[in-house]
């Protein structure tokens, strides 16, 4: 596991949090309590610090099945290439104009709800950023604004950000 990575629990991670059916010595327990999707492993190891656990905790979480991973840590390799990239004037142009939109839809609909996706999209800086993103801004949107409001907000999103797709 790498430091910026980010896991979730798993249904079963969800259960034994309910239920207890493992009997997971409290340390443990309390990593996987902390484990929420939103965290990077580094953020969760340095609050684990005070339960005496390590990087060793994590590894047997994910190997019961109880956390998985939600989002990769960026490939230093990758961001380099990608940093070196030329981008063009349109492209640059639409994950501003897409980046907006969604900033825009998120403070005006999802309001104080909005904040971890704000925090989310404020990191973004390519177009296929945005397009992983997407599926959770549609959830987002869908649940606090309805259908009606989300369909034209997402359809010119997804027109910006993937125009092969709209």
């Amino acid at each position: 596991m790498q430091a910026a990575e980010i896991y979730a629990k798993t249904e079963l991670g969800l259960r034994e949090v309910k239920e207890r059916t493992l009997k997971l010595p409290v340390g443990i327990r309390g990593v996987l309590i902390m484990i929420d999707g939103n965290r990077t492993i580094g953020d969760v190891l340095e609050a684990a610090r005070v339960l005496r656990v390590d990087s060793t905790a994590l590894d047997l979480l994910e190997s019961e099945g109880l956390i998985t991973k939600k989002y990769s840590a960026p490939s230093t390799n990758g961001a380099a290439a990608v940093a070196e990239a030329p981008r063009s004037e349109d492209e640059v142009d639409r994950f501003l104009r897409a980046q907006q939109l969604m900033s825009d839809a998120t403070n005006k609909h999802l309001g104080f709800r909005g904040y971890g996706m704000m925090m989310r999209l404020q990191k973004t800086s390519h177009l296929r950023d945005l397009r992983d993103l997407l599926p959770d801004f549609t959830a987002a949107l869908v649940k606090r604004a309805g259908t009606d409001v989300a369909t034209p907000i997402l359809a010119e999103v997804t027109g910006l950000v993937d125009p092969k797709a709209a």
